[in-house]
């Protein structure tokens, strides 16, 4: 369904250009057939003179004069939303007339009067007017399009607040769940009164109305076609929370840049400046009176970029338009452009940046920054159905044509159609990822310091996509200094089943310095580094890629590692000197699970490993620090040592000469292994003084 405003009938001429206009056709429309987007001026246009007949008085239909009882009775927030139903409407009957011209004879030979929308503010009178010098209304229009509410879906929403015997205090948010487009007035006017002339007619009409129940409408002189609603505004409610004056400059601004920026007609007002004179030189005239300066400004930029083929879009004005909405001062790093067709018709304009925004990892900002528009108007910002949470750095924004809206246009219907714009939008940008690394390499690696530990949420989050993101990751590895992609590090694997090895540390230097790599150094194969907060759990989902099998080297056996001759050697090293791991452990009983011999090691003499399914330690103890996470066990891990290793053998010959130094050696070889890996001492005082008992031992 499309967002209901009063309407005529048929669709805009975006997509019926080849029907003439019918005898409904008005300035208070439906959903926008064509807008675009930028600042705008304002200005009054000719209204209405005395009457030249009494007015006629009209009951509303049951359904509006419900309606507007919601409307007027609703709590919704963001009454400046009326502003951007009536610049909707002015702008569709621009639509409509300049269709009308090119289809039908009847409207052919109108003269032409410059297309646009005037704001004109009234703070003395507190008044706002918007006109525009579109197709117009005649009296029928009016009655038709104002007195009476022409949608089923409108008349079905009121029937089921009726059968509900909902309250109107109880539909607080009225216009975010059904909008009414022009009646959005009466959210901020105690009357509304609309001055309309039909283009090809001499006659105009002025329709008036204090959402009492009925309406009047009677003769009106206005010099050219088109509409101004004028609108006696309420008083301020000094009392209300953010209540905005919309007779001031600078809240029609706001409002204008914020929700029809991108109208393609201009959206024009009129301000006055104070200046001082000058003379020809153009310097001040000294002692001059200040002169009052009446200018017209245009509010809105008129700039949908989007809407033009990609190949006439300058790099420049990418930047400037990037800059625009996403508020960055440097450039974009690259641009997703494209146009959807189809059963669902849409474009896409989306913006990588080359530096990551602050609040990126604001708890309270985990959500996307892309834009909706239907046909260049505002709707929403924010959406998060768009893009998934791991995309929440990219900035832009997707324009519907036909994408089904409730009527008020802020909530979202069909989220089926929102899940196809999502699933196209995600698989664009991880393309754009992909060419990016394959393309500009160098650009890339900085692209990924600033945004890597984001995208690798997607990992964990993303089960659809967590092969394709997997592609375009990026990691530290032991093969060399540089990043690798993981599809690199896959390759470099070998043939399929071979594992790709990880290891998690609280840092790149700490991962490189770890113990746990010596062997896998030796027997020529390459670690993978997971150093940020966010690989542990993104690797606990990601446990095979492109057919290897993806494993961490500090957790489980090191099946990798040991021959089967060199797994018969450790079972008779263990036999050998069960009693010295049996003695360990008993020392070690309160921090470690078990204590046995590995093949990990080759110049170190122990190392702690976790159990297949455990949290890195440096994990463990971020969570644990956490506010609210205070209750996470410390879980016992297990002693690692090297066979062949001088202090085993050292061990071994204290065991049972001299218990007292053996336990002092247990202390300090459990306390090298956690030093080794990046954890604290549980002691650090008596670690230091053991250390020094054994320098002058």
């Amino acid at each position: 369904m499309r967002p209901i405003r009063p309407h005529a009938a048929g669709p805009p001429p975006a997509h019926r250009l080849g029907g003439p206009p019918g005898a409904t056709e008005s300035g208070i429309t439906g959903p926008p057939a064509e807008h675009s987007a930028g600042p705008l001026e304002i200005h009054t246009s000719p209204t209405m003179s005395t009457a030249t007949q009494a007015a006629e008085s009209h009951e509303f239909q049951a359904e509006t004069r419900e309606l507007l009882d919601l409307m007027i009775h609703s709590l919704y927030s963001e009454k400046e939303i009326f502003l951007r139903e009536l610049i909707s409407n002015s702008s569709d009957a621009l639509d409509k007339l300049r269709a009308a011209k090119l289809t039908d004879d009847a409207f052919k030979g109108i003269a032409d009067v410059e297309a646009k929308i005037e704001l004109d503010p009234d703070s003395d009178a507190r008044t706002l007017a918007v006109s525009d010098t579109g197709i117009g209304m005649d009296r029928d229009d009016l009655i038709a399009n104002l007195g009476t509410i022409a949608s089923s879906g409108t008349k079905r929403f009121l029937e089921e607040l009726r059968t509900k015997g909902a309250k109107l205090e109880e539909a607080p948010n009225l216009i975010g769940q059904f909008g009414v487009g022009f009646y959005a007035a009466f959210m901020v006017a105690d009357e509304v009164t609309v001055t309309t002339r039909k283009a090809g007619s001499d006659e105009a009409w002025t329709w008036r109305s204090t959402a009492d129940g009925s309406y009047e409408i009677e003769p009106a002189m206005r010099e050219t076609h088109g509409t101004t609603v004028r609108m006696k505004l309420k008083e301020l409610d000094a009392e209300e929370s953010g209540a905005k004056d919309y007779t001031e400059e600078w809240v029609l601004r706001e409002v204008v840049k914020r929700y029809s920026d991108f109208v393609e007609y201009p959206v024009q007002m009129q301000v006055s400046r104070e200046e001082v004179q000058r003379d020809e030189e153009g310097k001040e005239i000294e002692g001059a009176e200040r002169e009052t300066v009446i200018e017209t400004v245009t509010l809105n930029s008129m700039k949908p970029l989007w809407t033009r083929p990609k190949a006439e879009i300058t790099e420049e004005e990418h930047t400037e338009f990037y800059k625009h909405i996403a508020r960055d001062w440097e450039a974009p790093l690259d641009v997703i452009h494209f146009r959807a067709e189809g059963t669902l018709e849409y474009t896409a304009l989306l913006y990588l940046p080359k530096k990551k925004p602050m609040g990126l990892f604001d708890p309270n900002d985990q959500k996307s920054h892309v834009s909706l528009y239907v046909r260049r108007v505002f709707i929403k910002d924010d959406v998060e159905e768009l893009l998934p949470v791991w995309l929440r750095f990219v900035r832009g924004l997707v324009d519907s044509s036909d994408l089904p809206l409730n009527v008020s246009r802020e909530t979202l219907q069909h989220a089926r159609q929102l899940g196809q714009i999502n699933k196209r939008l995600v698989s664009k940008t991880i393309d754009a990822f992909s060419h990016l690394a394959d393309s500009k390499r160098e650009e890339y690696e900085e692209f990924w310091g600033e945004f890597g530990p984001v995208i690798k949420e997607g990992l964990y989050h993303d089960d659809a996509n967590r092969e394709a993101i997997a592609k375009v990751t990026l990691v530290r590895t032991t093969h060399g200094d540089g990043w690798s992609t993981l599809a690199e590090v896959a390759e470099r694997a070998g043939g399929e089943g071979e594992a790709i090895h990880t290891h998690s540390a609280p840092d790149l230097a700490t991962a490189k310095a770890s113990p746990l790599l010596e062997a896998y150094a030796k027997k020529g194969k390459e670690v993978v580094f997971l150093t940020d907060g966010v690989d542990e759990f993104a690797f606990q989902k990601l446990t095979e890629f492109a057919g290897h099998p993806v494993r961490s080297i500090a957790k489980g056996e090191d099946e990798d590692l040991t021959s089967d001759d060199e797994k018969k050697e450790l079972e008779e090293s263990s036999k050998q000197h069960e009693d010295l791991l049996t003695a360990i452990q008993g020392c070690l009983s309160e921090q470690l699970e078990a204590v046995r011999f590995t093949g990990r090691l080759t110049e170190s003499a122990a190392v702690l490993v976790s159990s297949e399914h455990a949290m890195a330690p440096h994990i463990e103890r971020m969570m644990r620090e956490a506010q609210g996470m205070g209750g996470v066990p410390e879980q016992k891990r297990t002693l690692e040592l090297n066979p062949k290793h001088a202090l085993v053998e050292r061990m071994a010959g204290l065991r049972g000469s001299d218990d007292e130094r053996f336990g002092k050696f247990c202390e300090l070889l459990y306390g090298q292994a956690l030093l080794a890996e990046g954890s604290p001492l549980g002691d650090p005082a008596r670690f230091g003084k053991l250390v020094t008992e054994l320098m002058i031992d």
